[in-house]
């Protein structure tokens, strides 16, 4: 009887030993902290986004997604250390927008599952900052994602997954802002992205186009000198019938931002109109048809592009 006693009992220890090593060698090889960081890159590159954001410690996703076409892949544990304060030190290497890149994320032990098996969290949230400054406009597009930058009391700021690419630019009828990037690999880090917004061709030709139809109103006036317009001309003899003014050239048409960076100055040089006009002589009383040509130039500006809504003045 002692003896099956023994023989069970060492059974029994047996099983209580392997389970120890199991746990043990599970610990060591699936709740790793390499493995945990491991595994928030993984649901990056599946862009599985939800479980990113609860293996980074997020309370939501982030309203800016890395670039589809730059995603991570092929995410590597090239190195763990430990910090003096006892929190490890992961290093990651991947592949993202074309290129190799490392990023170094923290982490420190969380509460053990079933009070045996390791869990790991990051000590430092996996996330960076994308700032932005937006020149000429106010708004941008990152990622598909259009956002407003002069939001009262709220930073023109995006926190972002890290690692990722994140590209912006602006694209509207009237002005557009061609595309900057970033890529996103250092934990807490601040990211710029500056755009400098250009008026597109569509507004130049608008522009323009209203430009030579308010010189065609102030050629209709059969005045020496049109109402409100760049050009005019003075004759010492008496007018004879009306003048006939006609636009030889059209001003060449060049947009410049503004001083107050959000509307656009225009500026019409090189301008040619030719009056003809019958005057009589003060002095012998003989008729003569008198023809000149007058350079001009004009001055204006196009506000409400912010709203997509151009609207031109003119001095």
């Amino acid at each position: 009887m002692w003896l099956i006693a023994r023989r069970f009992g060492l059974g029994v220890l047996g099983v209580v030993a392997l389970w120890v090593l199991s746990v043990f060698a599970i610990n060591l090889t699936l709740y790793t902290p390499g493995n945990s960081v491991l595994t928030y890159l993984q649901a990056l590159e599946t862009r599985d986004f939800g479980l990113a954001a609860a293996k980074a410690g997020l309370s939501h996703v982030p309203t800016i997604l890395p670039e589809p076409s730059a995603s991570l892949t092929d995410p590597q544990i090239v190195r763990t250390s430990t910090s003096k304060s006892g929190h490890r030190i992961i290093e990651a290497r991947y592949t993202i927008g074309g290129g190799t890149e490392t990023t170094v994320f923290t982490v420190e032990a969380g509460r053990p599952t079933l009070w045996i098996y390791n869990t790991w969290r990051f000590a430092e949230t996996p996330t960076a900052n994308i700032q932005f400054k937006v020149t000429g406009d106010n708004r941008v597009e990152v990622n598909g994602f259009r956002r407003d930058t002069t939001t009262p009391g709220v930073a023109p700021t995006n926190s972002v997954f890290v690692p990722g690419v994140y590209e912006a630019s602006l694209t509207t009828p009237w002005v557009s802002a061609p595309e900057v990037s970033a890529v996103v690999s250092e934990v807490d880090r601040d990211y710029p992205l500056r755009l400098r917004v250009e008026v597109t061709e569509e507004l130049v030709d608008r522009v323009t186009t209203s430009v030579e139809t308010y010189l065609e109103d102030c050629a209709a006036q059969e005045v020496l000198q049109p109402v409100g317009c760049p050009f005019g001309m003075g004759v010492s003899d008496r007018v004879v019938g009306v003048p006939d003014w006609t636009v030889l050239d059209y001003p060449l048409v060049t947009l410049t931002l503004g001083s107050d960076k959000c509307s656009w100055d225009v500026a019409a040089t090189d301008g040619v109109v030719e009056a003809r006009v019958m005057v009589r002589s003060l002095f012998d009383g003989s008729l003569s048809e008198v023809t000149e040509s007058v350079s001009f130039s004009l001055e204006g500006r196009v506000e409400g592009t912010l709203v997509d809504e151009p609207v031109l003045s003119f001095y």
